[in-house]
């Protein structure tokens, strides 16, 4: 099997990055969480020092370092090879609204997703935008709120090899 290929549509923080070619990296079945009432997509932006890839490498590089993978690909091996379960994350810090989920992709891997819309379509279309990812468990008192399963990965796009 030949080699995943990773690609940025640009170099702005809103733009996304492509697995395969493909914008979408997973797509979750409609009902798959509370009051998500169509198939939503799965995308990662290259973002700043807030959000994407860059927050990631920014933010968790030693991490990255430790298990030998770019953030595209840690993000791709956990969407493509593991389930996991979402749960309702904390409100936004500095005023923020937003309230994110976070899917629990292993025993100590966390990714983030915030609802946001691609507004260079017409209409605009809805998505889950990885904000970040690091090493945590859920609480001991969070309740799951709905299954991530591997098989939701975007199926144009090849699985993800794991490294040793």
């Amino acid at each position: 099997m030949s080699a995943l290929i990773f690609a940025e549509l640009g170099t702005n923080k809103d733009d996304f990055i492509t697995v395969d070619g493909e914008i979408n990296w997973a797509t979750l079945p409609a009902y798959t969480l509370p009051k998500q009432n169509a198939d939503m997509p799965i995308r990662l932006r290259v973002g700043d020092q807030s959000f994407g890839e860059n927050h990631i490498y920014q933010g968790h590089k030693a991490w990255l370092d430790k298990l030998r993978r770019s953030a595209r690909e840690l993000i791709w091996e956990k969407l493509s090879l593991q389930g996991g379960k979402f749960y309702k994350g904390k409100k936004g810090k500095r005023g923020q609204k937003r309230t994110n989920f976070y899917v629990n992709l292993s025993p100590n891997c966390v990714l983030v997703l915030e609802l946001q819309q691609d507004r260079t379509t017409i209409p605009p279309t809805p998505f889950y935008s990885v904000v970040t990812m690091y090493q945590d468990r859920p609480k001991k008192d969070d309740s799951p709120i709905g299954t991530y399963s591997s098989e939701f990965k975007n199926p144009n796009a090849k699985r993800a090899l794991r490294k040793g």
